[in-house]
């Protein structure tokens, strides 16, 4: 009986029963590490990510599947190929100073695995954005600098897209209180010429008062609009536009009476900088109006201090003729001090009043975060 000669398995017999030819170029040995049939090439075929070695001379000796989709070659185009091939004209050296310095800085200061910005360019030329990280090995007596690569046009182009809508979001909020600025003003000026036909003095003054403490509100908004930021303001230069415009408004000359300003650096919401404004301004107000009769001088004191268990205390004080001690804030028929209870109240605060040497009302509340870092 003939015996049946073993037919040899070649590379058409392969794809013959649907086997696919390796990828990885020969001479990197069949069965060693870094070659195709190699457990590790196996392995590392697996991963999504781009992994590249090099040797010491900065030339390919191995290029993952990953790396294939990632750069458009074949590990046959690039091997043994220098890894100048696969980067951007002008990123070339910078690479080889990378490298260079990687391999001569000691160990304790090579930041091994730790990934950088770097730019890639595809079999095609056109360049790409990408995180890589760098580390070595000694494999087989060689010494090998391993590249892990991902390409990150996907999330770049996804970034752009979240900060131009975040861009927009700013644009409509800055026009959202730069209207609410102007509609404010238009109610302020609304009471101002209501108020020109009032004869009573008594009634006037009280369009003053809600004049002053719409433009209040409206400077809050103000400020807001030219902030870089659209979740808080600059709350020094607040309380001194806010104090110099209620100086003009009862014609109290600051060579008279004196303003002076000591504000932490705190960060307001809208939340609290518009109760707080309305706190100064209806205490403030108050000074101006009772505090100094007959052409009297003093100071008008306005703190604002962070304390160490993370509460605000806002203070205003004056060295003036002095609060009654039958006036209270809950109790008072006066609408501005009632006002600065209610709106305690609102701050989830506590309010607390001296009447030695003038009036010192104090009130402490706690902050809320406004998403952004202290």
């Amino acid at each position: 009986m003939a015996r049946k000669t073993p037919q040899r398995q070649n590379s058409a017999g392969n794809e013959r029963r649907g086997k696919k030819p390796s990828a990885k170029p020969q001479g990197q040995g069949e069965t060693g590490l870094l070659g195709s049939d190699g457990l590790l090439s196996r392995i590392l075929d697996i991963a999504d990510d781009a992994i590249i070695s090099i040797d010491q001379n900065q030339r390919i000796v191995m290029f993952n599947q990953g790396a294939e989709k990632t750069f458009g070659f074949s590990a046959r185009e690039v091997f043994n190929q220098p890894i100048d091939i696969l980067l951007p004209d002008g990123f070339a050296a910078q690479h080889r100073r990378h490298v260079r310095e990687f391999a001569e800085s000691p160990i304790a200061a090579r930041r091994m695995g730790e990934r950088g910005e770097i730019s890639g360019r595809r079999k095609d030329g056109s360049a790409f954005p990408a995180e890589a990280s760098i580390s070595k090995v000694d494999i087989e007596g060689r010494r090998i600098y391993t590249v892990i690569l991902r390409d990150v046009t996907q999330r770049r182009v996804a970034d752009e897209k979240i900060r131009a809508s975040l861009r927009e979001k700013e644009v409509l909020l800055q026009e959202i209180h730069h209207r609410v600025k102007n509609n404010l003003q238009v109610v302020s000026s609304l009471l101002s010429l209501q108020s020109r036909g009032v004869l009573d003095e008594e009634t006037r003054q009280k369009f003053k008062e809600s004049q002053n403490r719409v433009h209040s509100m409206a400077l809050i908004h103000e400020q807001l609009y030219q902030s870089p930021s659209l979740s808080q303001i600059n709350y020094p230069q607040y309380i001194r536009q806010l104090a110099a415009h209620l100086f003009r408004s009862y014609r109290v000359s600051s060579s008279r009476v004196e303003l002076q300003t000591h504000i932490d650096h705190v960060r307001l919401s809208v939340d609290a900088a518009v109760p707080c404004g309305l706190i100064i301004n209806e205490l403030v107000s108050n000074s101006l109006k009772y505090g100094f009769p007959n052409g009297r001088g003093g100071v008008i004191r306005i703190e604002m201090r962070r304390q160490p268990d993370g509460r605000t205390t806002l203070t205003v004080a004056d060295n003036g003729v002095g609060l009654p001690a039958e006036v209270g804030f809950w109790s008072t028929q006066t609408l501005g001090l009632r006002l600065v209870g209610t709106l305690v109240k609102q701050l989830e605060g506590n309010v607390e009043v001296e009447r030695s040497e003038g009036t010192t009302v104090r009130v402490t509340f706690q902050l809320e975060s406004t998403g952004e870092g202290e």
